[in-house]
């Protein structure tokens, strides 16, 4: 072969590969957009939860949250007599996160020292919540592995738990 058409087909691989490559490129820089307009979007969502956790519940918000918190409560008592384990954890599941947003409500110290001051500035009641979540999510880990001894007991700490803050916090009608 002569070492023009050599020459010649060395230089067309190489446009070709550098075309290849140049195609490649514009689809990464695709890729790219992709990825930071994804993160864009994870940021207004964390953006949005952020202003959600701030955001403070009113007393009808609040009301609301307890019923849900009623009703789940219910159908993982239901649930745990037929040890029906991943339905009862899906039950606590929803009192987990039911207590992440009871630190936001608004309302008053019923009676006591505290009286008139904002629930979620008091101690006890702070603990009342994280001691509902702890039990709540052991809960759901022991009812899925129907591990029921240990389920057990942690409902009756959620029990113990939302009886005593009710003692204080819930207003007598």
């Amino acid at each position: 072969m002569n070492y023009r058409v050599i020459a010649g087909l060395c230089l067309a691989l190489c446009v070709i590969f550098a075309g290849v490559g140049i195609v490649q490129g514009q689809e990464k820089g695709k890729d790219d957009a992709a990825t930071v307009e994804k993160k864009d979007e994870k940021k207004d969502d964390a953006k949005e939860d952020a202003k959600d956790e701030e955001k403070v519940l009113t007393k009808k918000e609040f009301d609301e949250l307890m019923d849900t918190v009623n009703t789940a409560w219910n159908k993982l008592k239901i649930n745990a007599r037929k040890k029906m384990g991943d339905k009862a954890a899906a039950a606590a599941d929803e009192i987990t996160e039911a207590a992440k947003q009871m630190l936001r409500y608004d309302g008053e110290v019923l009676n006591g020292d505290e009286k008139g001051k904002k629930a979620r500035d008091q101690k006890d009641y702070k603990d009342w919540v994280k001691a509902l979540e702890e039990a709540a999510t052991d809960y759901a880990k022991f009812a899925r592995k129907s591990d029921w001894d240990k389920a057990d007991a942690a409902k009756d700490k959620i029990n113990e738990t939302c009886g005593n803050c009710h003692d204080v916090y819930e207003p007598v009608d």
